[in-house]
């Protein structure tokens, strides 16, 4: 069975982002992620602005993840945000791959 996967985007905008935000507010932007995500098949869970070093942040669930990625490329690609995406585990995958340590061939240094 297929589980989705959750994306975490942290986002910076840039001086040229910035500006078209505080032009177009801030709604604006909070539609058209959801309406970009909507568009692709994803699930937008939560999409809130920040105060501190991100100015944003977007959390994304995907059934396609060869999808999840799409839209931070496409926004870059304007210049109008910077942002780094985290790929967030469930307990389930991690304990899934906790099951491969018997098999991996690899010691410390010095051990």
């Amino acid at each position: 069975e297929d589980m989705a996967h959750r994306y975490l985007v942290l986002g910076k905008y840039t001086a040229q982002g910035l500006a078209g935000a505080l032009q177009e507010g801030f709604q604006s932007r909070h539609d058209n992620i959801a309406n970009a995500v909507k568009s692709l098949g994803g699930k937008l869970i939560d999409y809130s602005f920040c105060a501190g070093e991100y100015d944003f942040t977007i959390l994304t669930e995907w059934d396609d993840e060869t999808k999840a990625l799409v839209l931070q490329m496409v926004a870059g690609s304007h210049g109008s945000v910077s942002s780094q995406t985290i790929r967030l585990l469930t307990a389930t995958e991690m304990d899934q791959s906790r099951a491969h340590i018997p098999n991996v061939k690899w010691s410390a240094p010095g051990k």
